[in-house]
């Protein structure tokens, strides 16, 4: 309610504005022609409420019907005499006939809206025929019709004045829609007027001229007129629309229309006769002639204006092209136009080339051999499409792609060539050639490529009969191996032996559980120990193989250093396929530290939807002509009762099969890093596991101390 008090509060004074000028337009139109009654032959308030209807919109409605009656009440007040007229008796009449002004504008602007399409409908003749015709003529029926009928109804014209009246009335709204509302359309089209020195002085001399001519036409400086004169006028108008387009010849509408009107009420000019109302009329007649021609050649000249705009602009396109474009005479040959393009890549000015001709630039044609070739355009063929080469002015030569029509060009015929600079096109062509010349070399190196192929892939069936063979036979080596364990923990446990027997026995015992884990490892890499995927604490499965390696460490004095990002929280991944892969990789760091004393560094990092755990040791390096085996299965550098160089083949199977990858970076001398990324979670695991309060509970410090943390 608040905001509706305001938005009525705000639109008051602009109302009010709209009103006084309203009832401004019409008390000057009437003191200008110099008569009461219906012979106002420009009723300049209906031009001015279509044009600020079209400024401020329907908020303004209330202003013009506020003007409309104020003045309705004024106009008829002084028409009629005092017994004839009271307020109460000719207020509805005039309510009506304010009605009528509210409805004619707002019909007139959704007529331009929806037949125009654009507020200023003096750019196309199209336009200005609807906006003359439609908004004007036929929407000015309305308020005559309303205006006439409510006079007629109420008893303030006889019936048999009704035609008469109606036809003045249409005509002063018609004329006041087409030569104020205008102004208003070229206004908000187009902005202020903006005039530089020179136009600024033509406009003066045009002012001059307007002054005389109107002067000889409907002044005092003749004694007799004679209808001729009326054609004084045109000059004017014709003057304004073509040297000052549309804003011009909208001014000049109204000041004509003006001069005339004071001058014919006067008495003068050729439209003069017997009594005023009847000058008036006539001169209606005549002012929508003239108004009518100036919108239409106004529309006119603004179409070719934009016609002649996107000609230049197509023009200019051509002109600027990166192909060449050439126009020649299709009898003398010589050249008539050539674009920018073709001038700076032959090196040619344009006075020099209108001297030449295309066969100038074609060292390889004759005249006679040119000619034939052209002779099918001048029949049915639409174009010929041929390559040549062309000679610039320095001698140069390079090759073409010509493409030539024939056309007339004002009854001149005329060929046009585009031409096309092929010079990529021919190294890509005898680039080609070349490869065709070297294709046995190409066909042994894919060969070749083959072959690496093909070994590449029995190396990967050899490595699935091994996976296989290790599945079938693990079982068979398990239980054996099972039974001479336990047999020696029995005679290590009850016999009585020698200390040198017993570490012995020790050592069987510690050599069986090393068969078995190989034999474990074996079955890893042909396939996952687990399919089960489970959501558990990353930080937490490292802790817990760096565990299994504490006492590695502590013998060999390396110092442990964790750097967990507390942005890593939870894996969803088989855990104990995970735990191998990081156990594999510090046992690795640590035997790759010889010294007595190293680092082991892990980082754990969060890179959108993946963890990256960095392992780094200050161990030895890797190589650099051995750093493209480590991943190979079997491929080991340790001895043989250290290492079986499955390891990292292993874990990088692993690390795969989780949609993850492993990055090595090492130089010798400097140590190595293993970089493993693995995905946070799988697709098919709801995202609420990840959200459990109790699998987010593990936190870790990081450590700066050269001890183990565990």
């Amino acid at each position: 309610m608040a905001f509706r008090t305001d938005r009525i509060k705000h639109n008051i004074g602009p109302n009010l504005l709209t009103a006084l000028f309203y009832f401004l337009c019409g008390f000057g139109m009437v003191r200008l022609a110099n008569v009461y009654g219906y012979s106002i032959p420009l009723f300049a308030p209906a031009g001015f409420a279509l044009g600020i209807y079209l400024c401020c919109g329907a908020r303004i409605l209330p202003g013009i019907w506020l003007g409309s009656l104020s003045f309705t009440l004024f106009l008829w007040n002084t028409m009629l005499p005092a017994p004839q007229f009271t307020l109460s008796g000719f207020l509805p009449a005039a309510t009506l006939i304010a009605l009528g002004a509210v409805i004619q504008t707002a019909t007139g602007a959704l007529l331009l809206k929806y037949w125009v399409g654009a507020i200023n409908p003096l750019t196309r003749i199209k336009d200005a025929v609807i906006f003359i015709f439609g908004v004007g003529a036929l929407n000015s029926t309305i308020h005559s019709t309303i205006a006439q009928t409510s006079l007629m109804v109420s008893g303030f014209i006889a019936p048999e004045q009704f035609g008469p009246s109606w036809v003045t009335w249409w005509l002063g709204d018609t004329m006041g829609i087409l030569t104020v509302t205008p102004l208003f359309m070229v206004f908000l089209a187009s902005g202020p007027v903006q005039l530089n020195r020179n136009q600024a002085l033509e406009a003066t001399a045009l002012a001059f001229f307007f002054y005389f001519t109107t002067q000889v036409a409907f002044g005092d400086w003749l004694v007799y007129w004679h209808y001729p004169l009326v054609y004084l006028l045109f000059p004017v108008l014709v003057w304004s629309a073509f040297r000052f387009r549309q804003t011009g010849a909208v001014i000049a509408i109204l000041l004509v229309s003006l001069v005339s009107i004071w001058g014919t009420a006067q008495g003068r000019g050729p439209m003069a006769l017997q009594t005023v109302e009847g000058s008036l009329r006539l001169l209606q007649f005549y002012l929508l002639v003239l108004t009518i021609m100036t919108l239409i050649l106004t529309a006119s000249i603004s179409e070719t204006d934009a016609a002649d705009k996107r000609t230049s602009s197509f023009g200019r396109i051509l002109e600027n092209s990166s192909n060449e474009i050439f126009m020649f005479d299709a009898k003398t040959l010589k050249f008539l136009q050539v674009n920018l393009g073709a001038r700076q890549n032959l090196g040619y000015s344009m006075q020099e080339l209108e001297k030449l001709t295309p066969l100038a630039l074609k060292p390889h044609f004759t005249r006679e051999k040119f000619i034939r070739m052209l002779e099918p355009l001048e029949a049915e063929i639409q174009q010929i499409v041929f390559e040549t080469h062309h000679r610039r002015k320095n001698g140069s030569t390079y090759p073409v792609e010509m493409r030539i029509q024939y056309s007339e060009m004002a009854s001149r015929p005329v060929y046009f060539a585009i031409v096309q600079d092929i010079t990529e096109k021919k190294k890509a062509e005898d680039e080609l050639f070349k490869y065709r010349h070297n294709l046995e070399e190409l066909v042994e190196q894919r060969t070749a490529d083959l072959e690496s192929v093909h070994r590449q892939l029995l190396h990967a069936e050899k490595l699935s009969a091994t996976g296989k063979m290790a599945a079938s036979m693990a079982h068979e080596f398990n239980n054996p191996i099972y039974g001479i364990r336990s047999v020696l923990e029995k005679v290590l446990r009850r016999g009585n032996l020698l200390d040198k027997d017993r570490d012995f026995v020790s050592l069987a015992i510690k050599e069986c559980d090393r068969i078995s884990n190989l034999i474990k490892k074996l079955l890893n890499f042909h396939s996952p120990s687990s399919d089960q995927k489970e959501v558990f604490n990353f930080h937490e499965a490292i802790e817990d193989m760096a565990f299994l390696t504490k006492k590695k460490l502590k013998e060999k004095n390396i110092d442990l250093v964790r750097n967990y990002s507390a942005d890593v929280k939870n894996i969803e991944a088989v855990p104990d396929q995970v735990r191998q892969v990081i156990l594999n990789i510090l046992q690795n760091a640590e035997e790759a530290i010889t010294d007595r004393t190293g680092t082991i560094q892990i980082r754990t990092s969060l890179e959108g939807s993946t963890i990256r755990l960095e392992i780094s040791d200050t161990g030895q390096g890797i190589p650099a002509d051995i750093m493209k085996n480590i991943f190979d299965p079997f491929f080991t550098t340790k001895p043989s009762v250290k290492g079986t160089g499955l390891g990292l083949s292993v874990s990088y199977g692993i690390v795969k099969m989780h949609g993850g990858d492993i990055q090595v970076r090492s130089k010798p001398g400097s140590g190595s890093t293993f970089a493993i990324l693995l995905p946070v979670k799988a697709k098919n695991l709801s995202t609420d596991v990840l959200q459990d309060p109790a699998l987010l509970s593990f936190s870790h410090k990081v450590s700066d101390s050269s001890t183990p943390q565990t």
